[in-house]
């Protein structure tokens, strides 16, 4: 069974004559009739009652027409649907982002989206940049919010959305909130609490070589929590010094400080990541919303 034939059956069911109905089609007669035989026929029933003067719909045409309109309506709607997708105007978005992100740039860039495409559904996860390339390549996110610092992004396009610079964060009382600046031979020895070394291997490890000294006692690296708001915790606690993001330095908790650092670290930088072969209309507009 055709769309077009459910469309004929329709216009004949609301005309109740063939030679109209056929002018409403911009078809001739013959065609008309053998198409709504051919239904008929595959529907095992009769749909019209003919005779040479009317044309009226049996039992089973009238309760028919009411599902072939349906029919027809679903398709339309669909239809539409496909449209809207296609142009961006609707649709739906998997965000994937990190805490970095969600803690600067991500709850405003959200309330703009949000307001401009009010059609689009947003879906959101947190997930670590591992994560994230994992299920970017996989198709079950359209676009990610990550710092993937030493990551294989082949076949992936980006574009980098935020930047800032790591503070040293700690007890107001800790012998080092004395200094204003912070230097690699300040850390000699003390306890620094840094993010779990899973979450990104090569920058934890490109971090714990800068803040080491040569022939000095090593830093202590503590791996015990996973995000900042531990990490802080961890630090309110006495356990050292937390190695953070400025802006993660911006409320602190009573009694914690933080100081800069006078050593070249990484900077921390937030990059949109997509794949270029998985590109939909709602994600073009998206990429047309970030900052250059």
């Amino acid at each position: 069974m055709e769309l077009t034939t459910l469309k004929y059956f329709v216009t004949v069911a609301k005309e109740l004559h063939f030679r109209r109905a056929a002018a409403r089609l911009n078809i001739t007669q013959a065609p008309l009739s053998a198409a709504i035989k051919k239904l008929e026929d595959e529907l095992e029933v009769q749909l019209f009652e003919r005779t040479s003067r009317t044309v009226k719909l049996t039992p089973a045409g009238t309760l028919f027409l009411t599902e072939a309109e349906a029919i027809l309506q679903r398709t339309a709607a669909a239809l539409n649907r496909m449209a809207e997708l296609r142009s961006g105007s609707s649709g739906q978005l998997a965000i994937a982002y990190n805490e970095t992100a969600f803690n600067t740039f991500l709850p405003q860039l959200l309330v703009m989206l949000r307001t401009r495409f009010s059609q689009i559904q947003f879906e959101l996860r947190e997930q670590e940049t591992a994560e994230q390339l994992k299920n970017l390549r996989g198709g079950t996110i359209d676009i990610g919010f990550m710092r993937p610092y030493g990551f294989d992004m082949t076949g992936l396009e980006y574009r980098r959305i935020w930047q800032e610079s790591y503070s040293l964060v700690m007890p107001q009382d800790h012998p080092l909130a004395a200094r204003k600046t912070i230097t690699t031979s300040d850390l000699a020895g003390e306890s620094i609490i840094l993010f779990a070394r899973d979450v990104n291997p090569m920058i934890y490890d490109r971090i714990t070589v800068l803040l080491s000294t040569e022939n000095l006692p090593a830093p202590h690296f503590r791996q015990d929590a996973r995000n900042k708001s531990s990490m802080l915790a961890l630090a309110a606690a006495g356990f050292g010094a937390a190695l953070l993001p400025e802006s993660s330095t911006r409320e602190l908790h009573s009694g914690l400080c933080s100081r800069q650092l006078e050593i070249p670290l990484p900077q921390v930088e937030i990059m949109a990541v997509w794949d270029p072969k998985r590109i939909t209309g709602v994600l073009q507009k998206v990429l047309a919303c970030l900052p250059l």
